[in-house]
């Protein structure tokens, strides 16, 4: 490597490392205000705070790496432009080309990189992120008994208290009304002067003992009956498991929770689901079109058609009897006659038939059917194969586009290198989320939805590169190629080159 591609890739690196770690930190304070409410109404323990944003690093590396690309592109040209080094190294001799070689092969690194954690550290993180939402989700918030608020969280239990005073472990409680509606039909009222609440961990309990206080018991079914016993002392003990983080492992895993190569799989899969489906109903037309037309039109199977054919043609070598002969109607003892019925083919009944052709025709859309959802799937896999992909590759695309930009504005600022980076992310991440429902309503390819916005900005970038090299403009490139861009130049030059032809 040369002097001056080391340098070059120097410039590059704490803008980088800047660019990335503003990024970073914007995406976990907007996750920590998003989640905020969540973490602090279930009560979570801060090691399961720090694995959420652990986990959740992984999907943001994944979209950070092409945006810190683009804002170190950005910076390091800019300034190396604002300060006459781009002018000096062209007035060596050294191309444009020369000078871009070095950053592009940095980022074909990045991407080769990017590519490999998308398809073996992405999805593995995201599964253990989902695996650990479910259960934040599953887990109820946290109790938070306040003095003169009735509390009714508790599963079959209500309970109010005029004071409280928490303690290490142990909560005093007074003047307490305890509600408990664990027995159907029946209401128990404890009312207590004090007591006491302790949270048993290791069996997932919840222990309030009273003191000096009574119990009165009221069933709906017997509302004359009412009974009443004064206790020095009564425990109650509620099951609070839910209230507490419980882990659970799911073997199940989303489209972004696996690698391309176990999608591909997949894919390939529902195409062998799909081409069984399409023989089913093709062979249901055909053998309709058979009956109806002598001619299944190509769409039986081999195997189904030639069973057709032989069964045809054992019908057809049947030779015609060469005698016929009259058997007399069989007569009873009774003398009554015994008539044998001749069957004839006669046409069948108009609703007889309208009833076949409606139930071959809802087995044909219920196959239809079946094979849309098969590639639904398909183009919901292939989009999430073609992401891994186009993300990493904008690594490449907006090094393209970010060294002719930064070289033209002769600003190596961060607020231009995030202004500029801000747009082209808003840009692409626009195209990918309208791309990936495009394409999954089977409206555009999977590969064209995904890697669209890489198409445009790798076509943008490369026509600021042709300006540079070529020192033109924006106008002058414009005004000199204004006929040709607005289409209208080749119509007037093919008119004129028609009437020299006929005048000729």
């Amino acid at each position: 490597m040369s002097i001056l591609s080391r340098y070059i890739l120097k410039q590059h690196i704490a803008p980088f490392v800047g660019g990335f770690s503003l990024i970073t930190l914007i995406w976990i304070l907007n996750l920590l205000f998003k989640e905020l409410n969540r973490f602090l109404s279930k009560g979570l323990p801060a090691s399961v705070i720090i694995e959420f944003f652990a986990l959740s690093l992984a999907w943001i590396i994944a979209l950070t790496i092409p945006m810190a690309a683009l804002i170190a592109t950005l910076m390091a040209f800019g300034r190396m432009s604002a300060d006459n080094e781009i002018t000096a190294i062209k007035a060596s001799g050294i191309s444009f080309y020369r000078i871009i070689a070095p950053v592009i092969s940095a980022g074909a690194v990045l991407t080769i990189l990017l590519i490999w954690f998308n398809n073996s550290v992405l999805p593995d993180f995201n599964h253990r992120l989902r695996n650990l939402l479910q259960d934040i989700a599953r887990k109820k918030p946290t109790m938070r008994i306040e003095p003169g608020v009735w509390y009714d969280e508790l599963s079959h239990y209500g309970i109010l208290v005029s004071a409280i005073e928490d303690s290490a472990g142990v909560s005093k409680i007074y003047d307490v009304m305890l509600n408990d509606y664990s027995e159907v039909n029946v209401t128990t009222t404890l009312i207590a002067e004090r007591g006491t609440i302790r949270v048993d961990e290791r069996y997932g309990l919840l222990e309030i003992e009273l003191f000096d206080g009574e119990m009165q018991k009221t069933n709906v079914m017997k509302p004359n009956e009412f009974q009443r016993l004064f206790f020095p002392r009564h425990l109650v003990r509620i099951d609070i498991t839910d209230m507490f983080l419980t882990r659970n492992e799911s073997n199940y895993r989303g489209d972004r929770e696996k690698s391309a190569a176990v999608m591909r799989q997949e894919v390939a899969e529902y195409q062998q689901k799909i081409d069984k489906k399409l023989a089913e109903m093709y062979a249901v037309i055909g053998k309709e079109f058979q009956t109806l037309f002598s001619s299944d039109f190509g769409m039986l199977p081999d195997s189904l058609a030639q069973v057709e054919d032989s069964t045809a043609s054992r019908a057809t070598n049947v030779s015609p009897p060469k005698h016929l002969r009259v058997v007399p109607p069989e007569t009873t003892a009774g003398g009554k006659t015994i008539a044998r019925q001749i069957r004839v083919n006669r046409p069948v009944p108009e609703h007889i038939a309208w009833s076949e052709q409606n139930t071959i025709f809802k087995k044909v859309r219920g196959t239809v059917n079946i094979i849309n959802n098969f590639r639904k799937q398909q183009n919901k896999l292939l989009v999430e194969i073609e992401k891994k992909y186009a993300i990493a590759f904008a690594c490449i695309v907006f090094i393209i586009v970010g060294a002719p930009l930064g070289i033209m504005a002769r600003s190596g600022g961060m607020a231009f290198g995030g202004g500029v980076s801000l747009f082209f992310f808003l840009l692409f991440w626009a195209s990918l989320i309208n791309g990936e429902d495009l394409a999954d309503r089977g409206l555009m390819s999977p590969f064209l939805a995904m890697w669209r916005a890489n198409i445009v900005v790798g076509a943008g970038g490369l026509f600021l590169m042709f300006l540079l090299v070529t020192e033109n403009s924006f106008s002058r490139f414009f005004e000199e190629n204004r006929r040709q861009l607005l289409l209208y130049g080749y119509v007037l030059d093919w008119w004129e080159k028609r009437r020299e032809g006929r005048a000729a």
